[in-house]
């Protein structure tokens, strides 16, 4: 568990600044164009988003789906607090949610599931199959390990480390990744129950973002 304490310390320290650095929602909306059919398709009643934050990517997710009851998981109350959506928060990490088993309609996680470490990895997924209803659908992005992450990255080992944030606080702060080979996202997520209905890349610039959509 040392990992995600170093995530929520980190994330407590940058929540203040963290909005102004997600402006847009870049990767929300590059992702509702490949998903958003199947999520329509859905019409989801109960959503949880695991990892929130508290930028553009959760607005925009909030809009698309505005007729849904909106919950999230959020590992950090420092970005729960500066977050402006109105959504149901719960102050938990991934590797414990606190909702009814089978409740969810559709499970989201943008940009979270990299700061996981593989060694609980299994948990997070777990829990998410078990919340999820089934027929649901189970929907993640995460950071992709190519050349430009891997410059920014203070290695541990292979693709997993730690990369540095300076944007509005005093003094920088390391948060912890570990970065995806291409089909690893797949491999995990079928490994923990889940059946792949489609999978790819998004590129925003220079970088990599792998996604998947999987139903239970």
């Amino acid at each position: 568990m040392e990992r995600l304490r170093d995530v929520m310390e980190a994330y407590e320290a940058i929540s203040r600044a963290y909005p102004e650095t997600r402006e847009g929602g870049a990767l929300a909306r590059a992702l509702l164009n490949e998903v958003g059919d199947v999520i329509r398709h859905l019409t989801p009643r109960l959503v949880l988003d695991i990892g929130p934050g508290a930028g553009d990517n959760l607005r925009i997710l909030r809009a698309f789906l505005s007729n849904s009851f909106y919950i999230g998981c959020e590992l950090s109350m420092g970005m729960i607090r500066v977050s402006k959506e109105s959504i149901e928060w719960i102050n938990c990490s991934g590797t414990h949610i606190p909702i009814k088993l089978g409740s969810a309609d559709l499970i989201i996680s943008i940009a979270a599931l990299h700061h996981v470490p593989r060694s609980l990895m299994g948990y997070v997924l777990r829990e998410a199959h078990e919340v999820l209803r089934p027929g649901g659908l189970f929907i993640a992005t995460v950071w992709g390990c190519n050349e430009a992450t891997l410059r920014r990255l203070r290695r541990i080992d292979g693709c997993e480390g730690y990369i540095t944030w300076s944007y509005g606080v005093n003094k920088s702060i390391a948060r912890y990744y570990r970065l995806y080979r291409e089909g690893e996202l797949e491999g995990e997520v079928s490994s923990a129950g889940f059946t792949i209905i489609r999978s790819g890349i998004i590129r925003l610039g220079s970088f990599v973002n792998y996604y998947i959509v999987s139903h239970k």
